[in-house]
């Protein structure tokens, strides 16, 4: 669950319709700054839809933070809640697609290893029960996405717990889904500031970085321009309710029900200086 204050109160997102934003971009990716997917693009666009949906079963009873009494922010969720939550998500998953299975594997597994080295994450402070917990997670998600591999004729040896796949095809599809995750986030979690997302493979082995403007609400010019239609709009569902203190789970639940749902339309811009 996404949680985000705003001058009209708390802008609330799931992580399911963030996930569906997710393959959105998937689906439009490409053109001539940037390479398209040009192999395995279903498995890559489910993958991208449905890396979070491990989510849905906690956010029918979310963990209250005791210091806000709203929802526990995504990124502060403790490893023994967030862990087997993941675990349901990716095994699902795999059991409609091992290459899919491979990627949400490895997203899973690179919210604990600063996204296999790509990407230096909040430090996070955790407890020996806790660090015993996330190794045996990482090490799990090693042998898990070894398995797939095996299964669907890739090489055995995608991944280490902290370095990203040396497999070209895996390592940039993993790459632009976190592009897109952090991308999804730029949107309604950053309310389209300013930002730089990478690395951005580009297509010839080598990676770039995602510059993204600010260009009104929830707008962002990007560059280098990823998609196929320029000023392509990305919808999003979301609520929006008080942000006050909420007694229970139930209380904060019957809020979200109660509001509204409202379709946020996020758009991306070329630069003045990108190719038309």
């Amino acid at each position: 669950m996404i949680l985000t204050r705003t001058e009209n109160g708390l802008l609330v997102v799931r992580q399911p319709e963030h996930g569906h934003q997710t393959g959105l971009f998937a689906a439009q990716w490409g053109n001539d700054e940037v390479a398209a997917i040009n192999s395995r693009r279903e498995s890559i666009e489910l993958a991208s839809t449905h890396h979070d949906d491990g989510w849905a079963t906690w956010e029918l009873h979310p963990t209250l933070d005791p210091s806000t009494n709203q929802p526990v922010q995504f990124y502060s969720l403790t490893p023994r809640e967030h862990i087997p939550l993941y675990r349901a998500g990716i095994a699902r998953a795999a059991a409609i697609d091992p290459f899919a299975g491979i990627l949400v594997s490895m997203h899973g597994a690179g919210l604990y290893n600063d996204r296999y080295g790509t990407f230096r994450l909040v430090d996070l402070d955790l407890n020996a029960e806790e660090q015993l917990l996330v190794r045996e997670f990482l090490h799990d998600m090693e042998i898990f996405q070894s398995a797939l591999a095996i299964g669907i004729g890739l090489a055995s040896n995608l991944a280490s717990e902290s370095h990203i796949s040396t497999n070209r095809e895996v390592c940039d599809a993993y790459l632009r889904l976190q592009v897109w995750d952090r991308l999804s986030l730029q949107y309604v979690f950053r309310l389209a500031q300013d930002n730089v997302i990478g690395p951005l493979p580009v297509g010839d082995g080598t990676t770039t970085q995602l510059t993204c403007k600010n260009s009104g609400p929830f707008s962002l010019m990007l560059d280098p321009y990823p998609f196929q239609d320029n000023g392509a709009v990305f919808p999003i569902q979301a609520v929006t309710i008080a942000d006050r203190q909420y007694k229970t789970p139930e209380d904060f639940l019957q809020a979200i029900r109660d509001a509204p749902t409202s379709t946020i339309e996020c758009r991306a811009m070329r630069t003045s200086s990108g190719r038309k």
